[in-house]
């Protein structure tokens, strides 16, 4: 690459915060395109029946009028708990999409400041070297720590062997230093607790 188009460090930046977003956050192509499926498919029943209607047609041997007059009295004589439910059901329907389109949501991710490089990290990984700073600060066993990541807080269980004791300010401590080296967006901070009831070892 040339340094006629060598990307300046505005354009680098923009590009690693459209990367970072991507990665962060899920798509919502799928909600977008079931919205578009249903919606295109209710226009075209109702263009239809009406080109039907319009041109006096007879349809598998029903006359489509009768049909939407029918459909029009019906709510007058429908249970109100039929018509109560229906409409329960498509204001759900309806809350969903937009709940889809408005929240931004979250990937299992989280990023790490770069002056060169979009970089995000699995919460997995971020778990298990949280899991990995308490079980070096305890000298507990290999299966004595298990770490859970939300968006601003690392829980790490500690379960020791029945009788012994583990450390858990020197664990938090451990596991808040290790959060701190990876300096994680956005920042968390280190819970650590220790399982109420002891592993029976062997």
């Amino acid at each position: 690459m040339t340094d006629a188009t060598r990307p300046t460090h505005p354009d680098r930046d923009r590009v690693c915060a459209r990367v970072l977003r991507r990665e962060t956050r899920p798509s919502r192509s799928g909600t977008v395109v079931l919205a578009m499926l249903l919606t295109l498919l209710a226009s075209a029943a109702i263009v239809s029946v009406a080109a039907v209607v319009l041109l006096g047609q007879i349809v598998a041997g029903t006359d489509p009028r009768s049909v939407v007059d029918a459909a029009v009295r019906a709510p007058r004589g429908t249970d109100t708990t039929v018509v109560v439910t229906v409409g329960v059901v498509v204001a759900v329907v309806g809350l969903v999409f937009l709940l889809r389109g408005l929240l931004p949501g979250r990937r299992p991710r989280h990023t790490v400041p770069s002056h060169r490089l979009a970089v995000v990290l699995d919460d997995e990984v971020v778990a298990s070297a949280a899991a990995r700073a308490a079980r070096s600060a305890t000298r507990l066993g290999p299966d004595a720590a298990v770490g859970t990541v939300g968006r601003r807080t690392v829980d790490v269980v500690l379960r020791p062997a029945a009788g012994v004791d583990a450390p858990v300010v020197a664990a938090t401590e451990a596991v808040q230093r290790e959060l701190d080296a990876l300096d994680l967006r956005p920042t968390v901070t280190a819970r650590v607790r220790v399982q109420p009831t002891g592993r029976i070892d062997g």
